[in-house]
């Protein structure tokens, strides 16, 4: 019985500690605040994407390609989620993938370039490793949908920045357009 009690105590100590430390230092334990304000007046040079939403990131490497290329410093990562990936077919998920950029930048293309005024939307913030923070942040602005009776709103607008992710939601339907640069 003694060699069993010590198994579980180097079980723990070697697996168990270890693998939980992890887990929390990636955000496993964390949880999404949620807060309505005033959020906007962003502006970003981004690339429209099709298809899962977990394939970004090669999207967003070319817009910062294309930045770096046209010597236009890149800010902090976004993404407008233009479809509802719980309703959509995964084939036909439509985002718009890139980063923040200046007032005073000029991108040209095949980048593209939207402003996002100021407007009223409910911010779930979490910082954790991507592996967690896009659900936990989508499952309180949902459960937030729920207590008020509503949809969820889109599009929503996610930055991501210092393992901080940040996703806004608008409390109003919102006209989308983009400019060409």
């Amino acid at each position: 019985m003694h060699v069993l009690k010590k198994q579980w105590l180097y079980f723990l100590l070697v697996f168990v500690l270890p693998v939980s430390a992890m887990l929390w230092w990636w955000g496993l334990f964390s949880s999404a605040t949620l807060e309505v304000g005033v959020r906007g007046g962003y502006r970003y040079a981004y690339l429209d994407a099709q298809g899962v939403y977990s394939k970004l990131a090669s999207k967003q490497h070319e817009v910062l390609f294309q930045l770096n290329r046209q010597g236009i410093q890149a800010g902090e990562q976004v993404t407008l989620v233009l479809t509802d990936p719980r309703t959509t077919p995964h084939d036909q998920l439509l985002a718009r993938t890139g980063y923040m950029i200046a007032s005073n930048a000029t991108p040209v293309a095949p980048l593209k370039v939207e402003t996002i005024p100021a407007r009223r939307v409910v911010v779930a913030e979490i910082k954790a490793h991507p592996l967690f923070a896009y659900g936990k942040t989508y499952s309180a602005l949902l459960d937030y949908c729920r207590r008020q009776h509503m949809a969820l709103q889109l599009p929503t607008f996610e930055i991501y920045n210092a393992s901080k992710l940040h996703v806004e939601m608008p409390l109003a339907p919102e006209k989308i357009s983009s400019t060409a640069p």
